[in-house]
C-alpha cells in the first residue's frame, strides 16, 4: 500500500489545524524609506502587528516622538540636523484587544503649572484578549486591572514609554470601596520618586457588573512624592509633591461658547511667542459635564513658534508645552521646556543652554488686554529673569 498520498494529505491538514489554532505571526517589521523635508521626515514601513511607536535619538538616548501609530507611515517634525529614527512594535506576540481610551493630564483652570508639567502623562488603553472584557460579568477592578497600558511620560529629558497591564504598573491596593489604587516608585536616593495613580469610581469597585465599563467612569489622580523638592513658579519656591488630574477628552470636542480655536502671539521686551490650540471638554461616565465654565486644553493646532530676541525655534511636542486657562479662559499662561521635543535642533538646545533657558513661562490677557503681555525665563541654574 502506497502511504505517501496519505501522508501528504494528513500532513497537510495537520498543518491546516496547527495555523487555525497558531496563526503564523505577521511580517517583520521592515522600514521601507525615510523621506526627508525641510521641517519634516516622513518614514513608511511594512508587517508587525502594531500599535507602533517611532523613536528619536539625537545623541542622548531615545525619545519618543508622538503617538503610537496604528497605521504603516507616519509624518513627524524635524526641526533639526541630522538624527536617528527607529520604529518599534509594542505588540509583537498579539496580546492586545480592542482600543478601550485614551486618557491624559488635564490641562484647566485649577492646579498647579509646574506640577501639571512635571507629571504630564498619557495612558493608552486597550482591552486585553483572554481578559475579564469579554466575560458576561465582571468587577470593574478586574476590567481596569487587566486593561493594557501604554503608559506615556517624560523623565532624564526624554519622553519614554512603559507598556503592560496596568496591574504590573506597580503595587494594586484598594483605599476605598469605590477606588482603585496603583503604586510604583523610580529612582533612588535623591532621585527616588514614589507614584500614585488612583481611580474613583461612581460605584463599588469589587461588586459584580454586567455593563461595561467607559473609560470615563472613574476620576483619574495622579500623585508624585520625590526625595528632592522641585521648583515652583510662584511663592512656594519649591515642592517635593506634584498632583494632577487625569481625564478622557470628549471626541465631539462641542463648539460651545469657551471651547474654540485659541491663536494669540505674546509679545515682551523684544521677545515673541505664537500660540495655536483648541479648547474641549473632558467626559465623566461617557458624557461632557452639564455646565463647564472654563475648557480644558484639546490639542494643539500647530507649532508653537518662538522669535524676536528668543532663539528662533518651534515645537509641536505634547511634552514640551503645558497649558493653565484662567478663570473663562479670559487669561492664558503657558510654560515651555524646549528640550523636551525630541525634533528640536541640537544648534537651539546649545543656544537656549549658553543663555541659561530651561523653561519659558508666558502670559496672555484674553479678556480686555488690561494686563500685559509678560514672558519670563527659568534658568538651569534656578534664576528668572525677563527677556
Amino acid at each position: 500500500m502506497n502511504l505517501r498520498p496519505l501522508l501528504k494529505r494528513t500532513t497537510l491538514l495537520a498543518l491546516a489545524a496547527a495555523l487555525l489554532i497558531h496563526p503564523p505571526l505577521p511580517a517583520q517589521l521592515i522600514v521601507d524609506s525615510l523621506r526627508r523635508d525641510p521641517e519634516s521626515v516622513t518614514l513608511n514601513w511594512r508587517g508587525g502587528r502594531g500599535p507602533m511607536v517611532v523613536e528619536t535619538h539625537r545623541g542622548y538616548g531615545w525619545s519618543m516622538q508622538g503617538e503610537p501609530e496604528t497605521g504603516t507611515a507616519r509624518t513627524l517634525a524635524s526641526f533639526g540636523e541630522a538624527a536617528l529614527y527607529r520604529v518599534s512594535d509594542l505588540d509583537p506576540a498579539g496580546s492586545f484587544g480592542p482600543f478601550f481610551g485614551l486618557v491624559q493630564t488635564t490641562q484647566g483652570e485649577f492646579g498647579a503649572l509646574m506640577a501639571r508639567h512635571r507629571l504630564k502623562s498619557r495612558f493608552w488603553f486597550y482591552r486585553s484578549k483572554g481578559g475579564p472584557h469579554t466575560a458576561p460579568s465582571f468587577t470593574a477592578a478586574e476590567y481596569f486591572r487587566q486593561l493594557i497600558a501604554l503608559y506615556q511620560y517624560h523623565e532624564d529629558g526624554r519622553v519614554q514609554l512603559w507598556t503592560g497591564p496596568l496591574e504590573s504598573l506597580g503595587s494594586v491596593s484598594f483605599p476605598s470601596a469605590q477606588s482603585l489604587q496603583v503604586t510604583w516608585s523610580r529612582g533612588s536616593g535623591p532621585e527616588l520618586r514614589t507614584y500614585e495613580l488612583t481611580l474613583r469610581f461612581p460605584y463599588a469597585v469589587q461588586a459584580v457588573r454586567t455593563i461595561a465599563p467607559l473609560p470615563s467612569d472613574p476620576e483619574y489622580a495622579l500623585r508624585c512624592v520625590r526625595a528632592t523638592p522641585q521648583l515652583e513658579l510662584n511663592e512656594a519656591g519649591q515642592s517635593r509633591v506634584d498632583a494632577v488630574e487625569l481625564s478622557q477628552l470628549d471626541p465631539a470636542n462641542p463648539q460651545l461658547e469657551f471651547p474654540r480655536p485659541q491663536q494669540f502671539r505674546v509679545s515682551h521686551r523684544g521677545a515673541t511667542l505664537d500660540f495655536h490650540f483648541h479648547e474641549g471638554l473632558p467626559l465623566r461616565q461617557g458624557e461632557p459635564p452639564f455646565i463647564w465654565k472654563t475648557a480644558i486644553l484639546d490639542r494643539w493646532l500647530s507649532p508653537t513658534v518662538a522669535g524676536g530676541s528668543l532663539p528662533a525655534f518651534r515645537t509641536d511636542s505634547y511634552f514640551s508645552q503645558t497649558l493653565l486657562p484662567g478663570h473663562h479662559s479670559f487669561t492664558q499662561t503657558l510654560l515651555l521646556e524646549p528640550a523636551l521635543d525630541p525634533a528640536l535642533g541640537e544648534s537651539v538646545r546649545r543656544e537656549l543652554a549658553a543663555r541659561n533657558i530651561r523653561y519659558i513661562q508666558a502670559f496672555k490677557d484674553l479678556l480686555i488686554g488690561f494686563s500685559p503681555d509678560e514672558i519670563r525665563y527659568f534658568g538651569f541654574d534656578g534664576s528668572v529673569r525677563q527677556p
